[in-house]
């Protein structure tokens, strides 16, 4: 009776603070209403299994492309080599699976997490700021990529043998969702379960404060930016799947404005100090929500890049609308 008593008495908090969050996140809300609104506009095709079964997976590329980033905006710095690590990474496997073989995969996580520590230690060093950093990695990781591509003489990286990754062992379920449940996972862990979630905020709310405060800024920094790449790394084997087991090779600034208007959809300001990534999940739902509604619509496709670019810029104006108050936090 009294272990019975205990698990209701904890139990009931975290439902309280679940449904607090929740209504406090304003992700949420547009998540509810874009469902409404395609549901009464487009009732047959928007709850369709095949359909579902899409936003699904385009919720599985958006969020692996910004779980591991939110970490690095968490203290006010962006990150966006996620792009470069998902091409290069995946250059990386189809040169090494002849030699080693499926273990090839696990790659993409070693890599990841090199990249983020070399981030973190240059940017720390340097003071380059964190977006020409990243974004000069992405591009020479494209061009390497390119590079790759033209010695061996191939149109694709593909690795055939690991196609069975990206069908659905349970049916309307995709094993892409699968493979993105360990990531979603362990950002979870780091932010709720760790100091670092903590210590990220509290540099990105007040970088000079945190230091008086004791918190090692450097070492927190470099830690924030190898979390990142190592989520991206391992969140990169879902990508690589979802392309039917190829690896990109040309560089795609959509992919990278999709991740940042997912963080900040979810309410993790560019600014830092506040969110995280399980704010950045709704904002990912949210943005995949809204571009599957478009795609229903019939748009053309050519017009997406402009509703991407308004998409990211409505997302920083709620933000900064929210730095003022006006939003809850």
């Amino acid at each position: 009776m009294k272990n019975e008593s205990r698990k209701k008495s904890t139990a009931l908090p975290i439902l309280f603070s679940t449904a607090r969050m929740l209504m406090r996140t304003p992700a949420f809300w547009l998540i509810i209403g874009l469902a409404v609104l395609f549901t009464a506009l487009y009732s047959g095709s928007f709850l369709s299994s095949t359909n579902l079964e899409n936003i699904l997976k385009g919720f599985v590329v958006t969020s692996m492309l910004s779980v591991g980033p939110t970490f690095v905006v968490l203290m006010g710095s962006l990150d966006v080599s996620y792009i470069g690590i998902w091409m290069f990474g995946g250059a990386l496997v189809w040169l090494l699976f002849p030699y080693l073989g499926m273990v090839s995969i696990f790659v993409y996580p070693i890599f990841g997490l090199a990249i983020g520590l070399v981030n973190g230690i240059v940017h720390v060093k340097t003071k380059i700021p964190s977006f020409i950093l990243t974004i000069a990695i992405t591009a020479v990781f494209a061009y390497l990529t390119t590079v790759i591509r033209n010695i061996y003489g191939v149109l694709t990286l593909a690795v055939p043998e690991y196609r069975f990754l990206a069908g659905s062992v349970i049916p309307y379920l995709p094993n892409t969702f699968l493979l993105a449940l360990p990531v979603l996972a362990l950002s979870i862990f780091f932010m709720n379960f760790t100091k670092l979630g903590t210590y990220l905020c509290a540099i990105g709310s007040n970088e000079e404060g945190a230091e008086l405060a004791g918190i090692n800024v450097k070492k927190y920094k470099v830690l924030g930016f190898s979390v990142s790449g190592f989520l991206t790394g391992l969140g990169s084997i879902a990508l690589f799947s979802y392309l039917g087991a190829r690896a990109p090779v040309t560089l795609d600034l959509n992919e990278m404005v999709r991740g940042l208007a997912a963080i900040v959809l979810g309410g993790t300001p560019l600014v830092g100090g506040v969110g995280g990534p399980h704010r950045t999940l709704f904002g990912a739902l949210a943005y995949t929500l809204i571009f599957n509604g478009l795609f229903l619509t019939g748009i053309d496709p050519n017009q997406f890049k402009l509703y991407i670019g308004l998409t990211l810029w409505g997302a920083v104006l709620i933000a900064s609308r929210r730095l003022k108050g006006v939003l809850i936090a």
